[in-house]
């Protein structure tokens, strides 16, 4: 049994980002990559892009989620295995015909591994000292970038060679088996709490707080920025001015 007063080895981070990294490598990459070859036009493809980004952006709203009832390793590994299930479903829907089921699976798949992001640097702050978190963060940024990379080629490789449920499988396997080595840190039982029992109250006036703070008001515009972008692709070279974009 592993010793509960050992801490993890920064190292291990970079298996822990890996399902995060793989999916966010996907969606820059490969997905473009497979819709083009399906036929898909791309203005069509750079709307697609735009909008699997969301919950990325949007992540601080169910940030607190991991810090409640369960372990952070625990959701950890149910964010990366409901990813991986949205991946394997969605892949083989890359045609023209099925852009609405897949991109709705890639969006839920995006929320799942937001929380693997979450739970990851939750794990770090609350697990390692100072000196070892700057390591872990050298290897997370490492394991982040080198899965987006790699697994991103494995997947356009792979895509020449097989089918694309095949793929899908190939992806969800890449995204899932990482993140079971969460089990292998001994982290705490988490105190019990109430669901959200006036947090949300207390996180709202938080936010409004930091967007009202004059040291912070750049950071928030950076921070909604992109909403700018996926307004913008969503609306194409080509609206008519002064039109709704979503119509």
């Amino acid at each position: 049994m592993r010793d509960a007063s050992r801490p993890p080895a920064p190292w291990l981070f970079s298996l822990l980002i890996l399902p995060l990294g793989i999916s966010v490598g996907f969606k820059f990459t490969a997905l473009p990559f497979l819709l083009a070859k399906a036929g898909v036009p791309v203005d069509r493809i750079a709307t697609l892009a735009s909008i699997v980004h969301l919950p990325a952006a949007l992540q601080f709203l169910w940030a607190p989620l991991v810090d409640v009832k369960l372990r952070r390793r625990t959701w950890l590994v149910i964010g990366a295995l409901a990813s991986s299930l949205c991946f394997c479903f969605a892949i083989p829907l890359m045609d023209a015909s099925h852009l609405g089921q897949m991109i709705a699976l890639l969006l839920c798949a995006g929320l799942a591994d937001s929380t693997v992001s979450v739970a990851c640097g939750g794990l770090l702050v609350t697990m390692l000292s100072a000196p070892a978190q700057a390591k872990a963060s050298a290897w997370q940024n490492a394991g982040q970038l080198g899965g987006g990379a790699l697994g991103s080629a494995a997947v356009i490789w792979l895509a020449g060679r097989a089918s694309l449920p095949a793929v899908g499988v190939f992806v969800a396997a890449m995204i899932a088996l990482p993140a079971l080595t969460a089990f292998t840190i001994a982290e705490p039982a988490p105190l019990p709490s109430p669901w959200f029992r006036g947090r949300l109250p207390q996180i709202g006036k938080e936010i409004w707080a930091l967007v009202r703070s004059p040291d912070r008001r750049w950071s928030t515009l950076l921070l909604l920025a992109p909403w700018a972008s996926v307004l913008r692709a969503s609306c194409g070279p080509t609206a008519p001015q002064g039109e709704s974009c979503w119509r």
